[in-house]
């Protein structure tokens, strides 16, 4: 790549296109974030390329000894790291290994600081406990959020130090690339082009920004806070992808007897696979069950988990189903269903409404005989008042 901006111009223009994905303005699951992402990335390996042919910074130097327009460059390692952390969203693979880039970058960044001695002696305690396998934030739980109240106040703080030093003073939820822009030239008004060859890491002083050493200080550090929960997360990621099943195609590649297994198990197995019915071959247009099935719960209110549980832990025959029809009529059959009762049966005629009814056709056998009947039960109905007088059977109330 040839361009003819000098490295602080090329090194911001590479930042501002970073800024909307930093900003959470532009969602990284987006395709064009990504192709942000990928071009920044081309853009920021050149930059370092540059800076290390240059020797902008070397082993034998202090943090007193580099100008403030070459300080600036420290924040590289930084940004590479985050930058890569956003991205490889290609499949776990792709994640490993950005994720793993992301984690060289941070590192290299955290040497640079401990080289320069930018760090405070409490920076520098912390850093060597995340480096050198000490954890950074202790296991208890108690300890843990005294731990994180602890950094978020500490970043809070440098984010406002940061805020009053600079001279746009910029929001102090701002994202770090926002600071590292107000530390360079303006993007406004520069050529498309950049040059490999240009040799100065000098800044145009029209065009510059006047900061002081300190306020760069102090923005190297926030990065370094950032840094140390970057590389905790990247840590947890990491262990969790490297333990998480690789994709069918892999397994192939790897073990191609496993899909054969695989093929094998579909052909033996009797209970047919998801996804083989579509429902309209379930249930025809009016409602009528043209096959049996099985009502599950839904795939997406269970947890992996249970879903992993059920594909390995499942029975090795085809279980016995039924028709919502044939359920219905084993029920019935074995007296688990009630018919009858309510608003109906509440409306039918009695016994008695019943012969009153058929003693009304009068010339016929059926009704003189349902007449009878009603006689009788007339009958003995007034004999059992006689002989049973209201209130006899009551001895306990004495009403």
């Amino acid at each position: 790549m040839s361009t003819n901006l000098p490295l602080p111009q090329f090194y911001a223009q590479t930042l501002s296109s970073l800024q909307p994905i930093f900003d959470d303005t532009l969602s990284t699951s987006d395709p064009k974030a990504q192709g942000i992402l990928s071009s920044a990335l081309d853009n920021l390996y050149l930059i370092q390329r540059m800076v290390n042919s240059l020797g902008v910074f070397s082993e034998n130097e202090n943090v007193d000894e580099v100008g403030e327009k070459e300080l600036v460059f420290m924040s590289l390692g930084w940004v590479i790291g985050a930058t890569e952390e956003k991205g490889g969203l290609g499949g776990r693979d792709d994640r490993m290994s950005s994720l793993q880039r992301a984690e060289t970058a941070y590192s290299s960044y955290l040497e640079l600081l401990t080289s320069y001695s930018v760090l405070s002696p409490e920076d520098k305690a912390e850093s060597s406990a995340s480096t050198n396998g000490g954890p950074s934030i202790p296991k208890d739980p108690a300890k843990k959020r005294e731990a994180k109240i602890a950094q978020y106040r500490k970043e809070k703080d440098l984010r406002q130090y940061i805020s009053n030093s600079l001279p746009s003073h910029p929001d102090t939820s701002s994202s770090p690339i926002t600071f590292l822009l107000d530390l360079l030239p303006s993007t406004s008004t520069r050529p498309s082009v950049v040059s490999t060859s240009t040799g100065s890491t000098s800044v145009n002083p029209d065009d510059a920004p006047e900061i002081t050493k300190s306020t760069i200080v102090l923005i190297l550090r926030l990065l370094y806070t950032s840094t140390l929960s970057s590389l905790s997360s990247i840590s947890m990621e990491l262990d969790l992808l490297s333990n998480a099943p690789a994709s069918i195609s892999q397994i192939a590649e790897q073990d191609p007897r496993h899909v054969r297994r695989e093929e094998e198990d579909a052909t033996w197995r009797l209970d047919r696979q998801p996804g083989t019915y579509k429902p309209r071959e379930l249930i025809s247009g009016n409602g009528k069950v043209l096959r049996p099935f099985t009502i599950l719960p839904s795939t997406q209110a269970m947890s992996d988990r249970e879903r992993l549980k059920g594909d390995v832990f499942k029975q090795s025959w085809r279980l016995p189903t039924m028709t919502i029809d044939e359920y219905l009529e084993e029920e019935q059959r074995r007296g688990n269903i009630i018919t009858g009762g309510g608003q109906a049966s509440y409306d039918a005629p009695t016994a008695t409404e019943l012969m009153e009814l058929e003693a009304e056709n009068d010339g016929t056998i059926v009704a003189e005989e349902n007449y009878e009947k009603k006689r009788l039960k007339d009958e003995n109905w007034a004999m059992f008042t006689d002989e049973n007088k209201k209130g006899a059977g009551n001895t306990m109330n004495k009403g």
